[in-house]
């Protein structure tokens, strides 16, 4: 099976990568096969990683063969690419608007990314699983298509404008930070189970993380959110 394959500069080195990495998907693929594809590499992808996904198990998932997974995507490579990306684009068009819609300062920032996260749990382990293993498919993704950073920038911006007077923090630096806590918040709320007398609706979850990230452990506020702990 040939691969579609896109010649790209780094750091003044070629190096080839699936032609999906250009293209302009934001979301699946119209309804159809295609589509069961999608969702069940999503969820394949979300479990187990890029390296511990199976074709195979795409296919169980999508009630299809193999075969017809490549008559839509060169490999699994290209349909990995192409999801991530969705996810990357759909999270920071939400955190873009959220933002806007919220305010200014930090804590808009903080909120946007809990909330963007939050409402894709399955996205967000999919980003949390590609940063576990250092991120390198969202860096050829970034590489090949620059403008997909700018949300991060613009809400760096926003935290550099709302910080205090004196504050030692790096914008970019605390933007990843917030960002990589909150997709695994999202994608760990049942993690917390174990530990707390009565599940916790996501609101409050949410709440608890929005207050720990915004005001810290010391001079935090404490509004019993998660009073629940045994």
């Amino acid at each position: 099976m040939k691969r579609r394959l896109t010649r790209v500069n780094r750091n003044d080195k070629c190096f080839l990568m699936d032609g999906s990495v250009a293209s302009r998907r934001v979301g699946p693929p119209r309804p159809g096969i295609a589509e069961r594809i999608w969702d069940a590499a999503r969820s394949e992808f979300s479990k187990r990683g890029y390296h511990g996904a199976r074709v195979q198990g795409i296919a169980r998932g999508a009630s299809c063969n193999v075969a017809l997974i490549y008559r839509h995507w060169a490999s699994k490579r290209a349909l990995y690419l192409d999801i991530l990306r969705s996810v990357w684009l759909s999270a920071a068009n939400e955190i873009s608007r959220l933002v806007e819609d919220g305010g200014s300062g930090p804590q808009s920032v903080i909120g946007a990314y809990l909330d963007a996260m939050m409402r894709d749990p399955m996205g967000a382990q999919m980003l949390v699983r590609e940063y576990l293993d250092g991120a390198p498919y969202l860096s050829q993704l970034t590489t090949a298509e620059p403008a997909l950073l700018d949300p991060v920038r613009r809400a760096a911006a926003v935290v550099a404008a709302g910080a205090n007077d004196g504050a030692r923090v790096d914008p970019v630096l605390t933007v990843v930070t917030v960002g990589g806590l909150a997709a695994l918040v999202a994608s760990a709320q049942e993690a917390v189970r174990p530990f707390v007398a009565e599940p916790l609706p996501p609101e409050a979850w949410r709440t608890h993380v929005l207050d720990l990230l915004s005001h810290g452990l010391v001079g935090g506020r404490a509004d019993g959110a998660a009073n629940g702990a045994r």
